[in-house]
């Protein structure tokens, strides 16, 4: 069985604190405003947030989105505001693996993240470059730059090299980062035609598992759509998000095995990135969502683990 380290990404939230800048602008909807009057079906964004909000009924004044009260009943089952989603330029930050964030190109995102060794970005559409580069402080000395070509074609033969079409790599990791204390990170996603489309974007720090035993491993895409059907018989497919499952074995020795429970139990209840081989061709094998598992202690010497990651859309 091949083997490559099974990994999860402890997370570093992204949010107003660490997101310095990007180039894209928060305007899906004009601001909330106390002092308008909303209708129903009416929509506005919040900049502390970073979400969108629908109106659930006319003559809506004075009833902050943000605040939780005005998003439930009231005592005349009134509910102000419907939580909708994130804005566009925070969907790739959100936690959701299927939300995505659209954008001209280059697409830049700046970081002041501090200690982080690894970047996991996914669900990408249109993407044909990806360039990193890490400071050792805001504004300071360049320490790392890299540009991956995010091509995943695999041609099986000459007339496929030839004519087939280029294939987008879905995703790429990155676990190399150097980890100082005042770090800052820019990634640059560009296309060279048209708009992109990202769908997730974590930084943290990439902790060891064990050797990824690749024979055995399970993916199991989920939808969340449902088939309706009416009082005559059609059949309406309702869409919903979708996601996907991972169950994995690692090989853990013995002099490790502690270290690897703790890394579990740290991010039990933590939505993560699991990442069973940093390699192109293993990109199905990179699940967002929480992970459980076992310590098998099957000899004196080497143990195995198993993983599962309910997958989360």
């Amino acid at each position: 069985m091949t083997e490559a380290v099974l990994s999860v990404m402890v997370p570093v939230v992204v949010d107003d604190n660490t997101l310095t800048s990007t180039t894209i602008t928060e305007n899906d909807h004009a601001v909330y405003d106390s002092g308008t009057t909303y209708a129903l079906g009416d929509k506005v964004i919040s900049t502390v947030t970073h979400r969108i909000y629908e109106s659930g009924a006319d003559t809506n004044l004075d009833n902050d989105p943000t605040e939780i009260e005005n998003r439930v009943a009231d005592a005349d089952s009134v509910i102000w505001w419907i939580d909708v989603s994130a804005t566009n330029a925070w969907k790739m930050f959100d936690g959701e693996s299927s939300s995505k964030t659209k954008a001209s190109s280059p697409l830049t995102i700046v970081n002041s993240l501090g200690f982080i060794s690894s970047l996991y970005v996914a669900g990408l559409v249109n993407v044909d470059t990806a360039t990193i580069n890490v400071k050792d402080s805001p504004d300071g000395t360049n320490v790392y730059s890299k540009t991956l070509e995010l091509e995943n074609s695999f041609p099986p033969d000459y007339y496929e090299y030839c004519f087939s079409p280029f294939s987008q790599q879905p995703d790429f990791v990155l676990n190399d980062l150097p980890p100082y204390t005042n770090s800052e990170l820019t990634v640059t996603l560009s296309s060279t035609s048209g708009d992109l489309e990202v769908g997730m974007y974590q930084v943290g720090d990439l902790r060891p598992i064990g050797n990824t035993l690749l024979g055995g491993a399970s993916v199991t895409p989920k939808t969340y759509s449902y088939i309706k059907i009416d009082d005559f018989g059609n059949n309406e497919i309702k869409r919903r998000k979708s996601g996907r499952d991972m169950k994995i074995r690692a090989h853990v020795k013995k002099d490790y095995a502690d270290t690897a429970i703790d890394i579990l139990t740290q991010v039990l209840d933590v939505p993560s990135v699991w990442i069973a081989s940093t390699k192109s061709e293993y990109s199905s094998l990179r699940v967002f969502g929480l992970g459980s598992g076992e310590l098998d202690y099957q000899n004196p010497d080497d143990f195995f683990i198993r993983i599962n990651i309910k997958g989360l859309i």
